[in-house]
């Protein structure tokens, strides 16, 4: 019987160790740690809201023009500010299903025609990109 008690208090250490040490932490000390911690979760949760909620916006959108009978098509938009001159990356690009009347007559029609091209002047966050933004080919 002592030997099954005395495992329980040695499995128990630890814990106990570590609750010392935070009865020795000065208020002070542990008062930015919880606001740190309270912080960094609210950023978490905030982040992890807002991208819900544009889903559920483009959700929305797409059900909306689908329900009028209009038809949807396939448009890039910027992801990211996109400088002049720069090669653009996949990455900086998003595949949308728009409304047929918002795309643009020279919106570029697939992926391969954007990536590694450079655009002629900036193109902003959230713009569609069309082949007039970008350089030719040749070039």
């Amino acid at each position: 019987m002592p030997q099954n008690n005395r495992n329980k208090i040695q499995t128990m250490n630890p814990l106990r160790a570590l609750f010392l040490s935070l009865a020795k932490m000065p208020p002070a000390v542990m008062l930015l740690i919880v606001i740190g911690l309270a912080v960094l979760v609210t950023m978490m949760v905030t982040g992890k809201v807002s991208e819900q909620e544009n889903q559920y916006r483009e959700q929305k959108t797409d059900s909306a023009a689908a329900q009028d009978g209009r038809p949807m098509k396939k448009a890039y938009y910027s992801v990211a500010l996109i400088p002049q001159g720069s090669t653009i990356e996949r990455k900086q690009i998003q595949e949308k299903n728009v409304d047929e009347l918002e795309l643009w007559d020279d919106a570029s029609a697939d992926v391969t025609s954007i990536v590694g091209r450079k655009p002629k002047k900036e193109i902003p966050l959230n713009a569609q990109i069309r082949q007039s933004d970008l350089e030719s080919l040749s070039q």
